[in-house]
């Protein structure tokens, strides 16, 4: 491999994973070691990824939302009992209607009457039925939280899409830097025994002191080489773990092979599949988004509409000068009572036409996504330093099987349906 392979290899990590490079990762020295395939991992990923759990908590907070939302329109029955004991029987002064007629001790008639209203126990027990009638605000509101939950359902499908594919596109990137490690160890082997070989040759007169730096020279850089490629393995590996949702003492090890995945490239049956945009499942969430959308708008023109309310009360009164409220001899008094209430905007400083100007402007957004299909190889020649052709040829082939496969992957994914 030469560095150009793998700075793209380090690259496309760091945009995957979004993480710093692991120091000890794929050492495979802890005992709680998972043996994954690409199906195992998939699967795992989907129940421990982090983006994942939050995507499905935004699901039950969604219907949640449309529980409450729909409580708001269903009968509302409240109870109340509520008990006083005056310590002081509160007084009232009242213009004294009897002027004239009841002097005081000076032998005149005051102007006003202190009297004591009330008794000194009261017991009171309520029972209120609510029914609202008709809210514009209540019916779209009830209608968006339904249309909120079905976006978060879709983004969450979405989310378990982009996840499960992420983690193909990462374990694919493992293999081919693994195999690609395998051939760089192996011709390691190689170029250290002519190095070996060329030190003796030069011993013997056979060959110039240049060809032995020379050999050293391409010992050195394949040395770099592998270093930056197990470097590029700690960082895919991490991802990997990372995406799948494994902890800090977990390991897994890859059981399923490059050459299963590149037999299941078939090119032509891929191209050949039809192509309907409307079951792509980035359209349908920007569909269902537009609808949401759409359905706040609405919201804010009912805030000028009136809402109606019925409400029916029976309550229970008493009291008492004595704590006697069991005695069956004594009166309860039973007020009851229906209504409606009706509520009218009729001003509001302009507050809800600012909100509605606001969702105008967001009903026109209207954003179209594509997705990039990008497949190529990059190779170079070069007859008169075979050695740096091997590892060019070399990098070029691993590149282009983890090209192939990622493009397999976006590709199938551009063409489920949704």
């Amino acid at each position: 491999m030469n560095h150009r392979f793998l700075i793209s290899i380090i690259i496309s990590c760091f945009a995957l994973f979004n993480i710093a490079p692991a120091q000890n990762a794929g050492s495979g020295k802890s005992a709680n070691v998972l043996r994954l395939s690409l199906e195992q991992a998939q699967a795992y990923a989907s129940e421990n990824n982090y983006d994942l759990r939050n995507s499905a908590t935004d699901v039950e907070i969604a219907g949640k939302m449309v529980k409450q939302n729909t409580a708001i329109g269903l009968p509302q029955i409240s109870a109340g009992v509520d008990y006083m004991d005056y310590i002081q029987t509160p007084t009232t002064v009242i213009p004294n209607f009897l002027l004239g007629i009841i002097p005081d001790s000076t032998g005149r008639s005051p102007k006003t009457l202190e009297m004591k209203l009330g008794m000194k126990y009261s017991v009171s027990a309520k029972v209120s039925l609510s029914q609202l009638i008709y809210s514009g605000q209540y019916l779209v509101g009830l209608q968006t939280a339904k249309a909120f939950l079905e976006t978060s359902k879709q983004k969450n499908l979405k989310d378990k899409v982009d996840v499960r594919d992420r983690v193909a596109d990462a374990y694919m990137l493992l293999l081919v830097i693994d195999q690609g490690l395998e051939i760089l160890d192996s011709t390691y082997v190689v170029v250290n025994r002519l190095v070996n070989e060329a030190r003796i040759s030069f011993q013997n007169g056979l060959i110039e002191d240049i060809d032995v730096d020379q050999a050293e020279l391409n010992r050195s850089n394949l040395e770099a080489i592998v270093t930056d490629t197990r470097n590029a393995r700690n960082v895919a590996y991490a991802g990997l773990k990372f995406i799948i949702g494994l902890k800090d003492g977990q390991e897994c090890v890859l059981t399923d092979n490059l050459n299963f995945f590149l037999a299941q490239v078939d090119r032509d049956a891929l191209i050949a599949q039809p192509f309907d945009y409307r079951n792509n499942i980035d359209y349908t969430l920007l569909k269902k988004s537009d609808y949401l959308v759409l359905m706040q708008y609405k919201l804010s023109k009912t805030a000028y509409q009136p809402t109606l309310a019925g409400f029916f009360s029976y309550a229970q009164n008493a009291q008492r000068d004595e704590w006697n409220f069991f005695k069956s001899s004594q009166s309860w008094f039973n007020p009851i009572n229906w209504g409606l209430s009706l509520s009218i905007p009729i001003w509001s400083s302009g507050s809800r036409k600012n909100k509605k100007k606001g969702f105008e402007t967001a009903l026109k957004i209207y954003e179209k996504t594509t997705i990039k299909y990008q497949q190529g190889l990059s190779s170079s020649t070069d007859l008169n330093q075979r050695y740096s052709q091997f590892l060019q040829t070399n990098s070029d082939y691993m590149q282009s099987i983890y090209t192939v496969l990622s493009s397999k992957i976006k590709l199938t994914k551009l063409l489920e349906k949704f």
